[in-house]
């Protein structure tokens, strides 16, 4: 018999890490087209820090059971539920889906299957981040062959997808890291990298099509001069701040774009399948150490066993 029992991480306040806690609550049962997922991993996004500090309460009152993104397997299904028990899958984009627990209780229409030859490490690592990367690059971004695309926060999670999918279209990509990462940002395909820690850094840039922002809203104004007109400019936390004539400016959430959340989460997963993005895991942290995972600092994706 299943046990009636789980763990999780629960938040209950704003502020630090200290708030990530882990308790012993009762496992949800999957009512009517919902199912029950056992964990397999957890991802950490960094929309999750800033969550527990205060940003986007609308969307997570206290307490929440943190994390957004997870991959498991199916346990139980309930009624007109399409994902019988055993089915591999992953989702979540919500602050607090809880995926950071050992069992997640969701909308079935809301995960997609895990397709043959990809590992639930990787397809955890994929919704929240590879959302964003496929809206910013893809499905809003609209990149072509030959544009020039800026990444800032190219190592981070959204960061090294974005990289990807640019290299993959033909882009001409220019990523911004610390000078420690540079060497893993060329290796994702960035034609150039620069290193955010030059005050001085965007003085090169020329004829931007397009650019991601995973820092801050703020380091988007110093880019502006070099956009071409007809740019867009996705920031990724804050709304930007008002761009020249000409450039469209906009703050993206995760997974906009057209589509069903299973449809985008299939067309981001089928990427990894046929080996046209590969997601890195950085290191994986116990249930217990969440707070630690929360404060690393991320090359790629960071992922929690519960």
């Amino acid at each position: 018999m299943m046990e009636q029992t789980m763990k999780t991480v629960l938040v209950n306040g704003q502020g630090g890490p200290e708030l990530l806690e882990v308790h012993e609550v009762a496992r949800p049962a999957p009512g009517p087209g919902e199912v029950l997922v056992k964990v397999a991993f957890g991802s950490v996004n960094a929309v999750d820090k800033r969550v527990r500090e205060g940003y986007l309460r609308e969307y997570a009152p206290r307490p929440y059971a943190a994390g957004s993104d997870f991959a498991g397997t199916v346990v139980e299904a309930g009624a007109g539920a399409d994902l019988a028990p055993g089915t591999r899958v992953f989702g979540g984009l919500m602050p607090n889906t809880g995926g950071y627990g050992e069992y997640v209780k969701v909308n079935a229409a809301d995960v997609a299957r895990i397709p043959d030859g990809v590992g639930f490490e990787q397809a955890a690592s994929l919704p929240v981040a590879g959302l964003t990367a496929w809206s910013a690059i893809i499905a809003l971004g609209e990149l072509q062959p030959g544009q020039r695309v800026l990444v800032q926060g190219a190592a981070g999670g959204v960061g090294h997808f974005a990289v990807q999918m640019a290299r993959r279209i033909g882009a001409h990509v220019i990523g911004v890291a610390s000078a420690g990462k540079a060497a893993f940002v060329r290796e994702l395909g960035a034609d150039e990298v620069l290193d955010y820690a030059d005050p001085h850094y965007a003085r090169g840039l020329h004829d931007i099509d397009l650019v991601v922002d995973g820092v801050s809203a703020a380091s988007i104004a110093r880019v502006y001069p070099a956009m071409k007109p007809g740019g867009r400019v996705f920031s990724l936390f804050d709304q930007p701040p008002a761009p020249p004539e000409g450039v469209r400016a906009a703050f993206l959430a995760g997974g906009t774009g057209p589509g069903t959340l299973r449809e985008k989460l299939d067309n981001v997963v089928a990427m990894v399948a046929r080996g046209e993005l590969v997601p890195h895991i950085s290191r994986i942290y116990t249930q217990a150490e969440a707070a630690l995972a929360q404060e690393a600092n991320k090359t790629g994706k960071v992922l929690i066993r519960p």
